[in-house]
């Protein structure tokens, strides 16, 4: 089956798939470690991501980096192209809550299709007031200044436990995410 545009391909999938087969099929073709850690989960039931990775490499800081603690956050959010998912690795941080309302915002108003952080979020009521797909592994009131920066974009990241490129297939529902390498 061919598809005009990876929006099309996108819809297909949101309509016609789920993890679990998409899980299934990549073990039967030998991609046994493309589902991430069961506890990265959806801040809402209902939320599906089906998307093209942007990935972000988080590093913990112990103060504000100057002169702009938010500088490659907000290159990268500012960067994102319709259909895209922001794939965070944070090295299962504690101490920083990378995304929140704004971002979520943001990333929305771009045509971002979600986001997921192997971490806490925060904004968790407007995240889900607005329908942004946000996947993660828990909540907490953190921001991230003076406890994390972005020390890089679109580098190869691992998440969830899987390794994550640039531009693969992500897929998350209720049962867990998958990442499709090309």
């Amino acid at each position: 089956m061919s598809y005009a545009s990876d929006q099309e391909r996108f819809a297909a999938i949101r309509q016609k798939l789920y993890t679990p087969v998409l899980s299934d099929t990549l073990d039967a073709l030998g991609f046994r470690r493309q589902a991430m850690r069961h506890d990265i989960r959806p801040l809402h039931p209902d939320f599906v991501v089906v998307g093209r990775a942007r990935t972000l490499l988080w590093m913990n800081t112990y103060e504000p980096v100057r002169p702009n603690p938010y500088v490659n956050e907000i290159r990268a959010i500012d960067s994102l192209k319709p259909g895209d998912v922001t794939v965070h690795s944070t090295d299962y941080s504690w101490n920083i809550a990378p995304w929140g309302e704004l971002l979520s915002t943001a990333s929305r108003m771009r045509g971002s299709a979600g986001t997921i952080v192997d971490a806490l979020v925060r904004d968790v009521k407007q995240i889900i007031a607005m329908g942004f797909p946000v996947f993660a592994r828990g909540i907490k009131p953190l921001d991230s200044c003076g406890r994390g920066f972005v020390a890089d974009v679109d580098v190869p990241v691992v998440c969830g436990e899987v390794l994550v490129r640039p531009g693969e297939l992500v897929v998350g529902d209720y049962d867990g995410i998958v990442v499709i390498p090309r």
